[in-house]
């Protein structure tokens, strides 16, 4: 029983810190009132682009996951930040392995460059996942 505990502590221990370093690391290659370029976290997709729609809102992010897949992920109404947004997504692990996910972000406004730290909880079939990725 301590021993899943401490082992479901370390889990959420290097992803807080995964997302710290994330920051760090890119979160301050974004020019001041330039769009969002990126993604990156640990999320689906881990490292991704940004898509807008016609109303200037995020509305779609594509790239490649640590699962050595592809991934795409659209927000119902645009990712909102300081709200919660609805989104799907589909993709496919280690290449071959497809996958359907569905839920819900939060995105915080972090730093003065105005990135986005996004805090995602959503079901991937019906295995429930948490994830937090910086859009920069």
């Amino acid at each position: 029983m301590f021993a899943r505990l401490r082992m479901v502590f370390m889990v959420v221990l290097i992803v807080s810190l995964g997302a710290c370093l994330s920051m760090v690391a890119f979160g301050q290659t974004k020019a001041d009132g330039s769009p969002f370029e990126r993604s990156f976290g640990l999320a689906f997709p881990t490292f991704g682009t940004i898509h807008y729609s016609d109303e200037g809102l995020i509305n779609k992010m594509t790239g490649f996951n640590l699962a050595l897949g592809y991934s795409a992920r659209y927000y119902r109404d645009g990712l909102v930040p300081e709200d919660f947004n609805t989104y799907w997504g589909w993709g496919t692990l280690a290449l071959l392995i497809p996958y359907v996910e569905f839920g819900v972000s939060y995105p915080f406004e972090v730093g003065d460059k105005g990135n986005l730290l996004v805090l995602d909880l959503g079901l991937i079939y019906i295995a429930p996942r948490i994830g937090l990725f910086l859009v920069y």
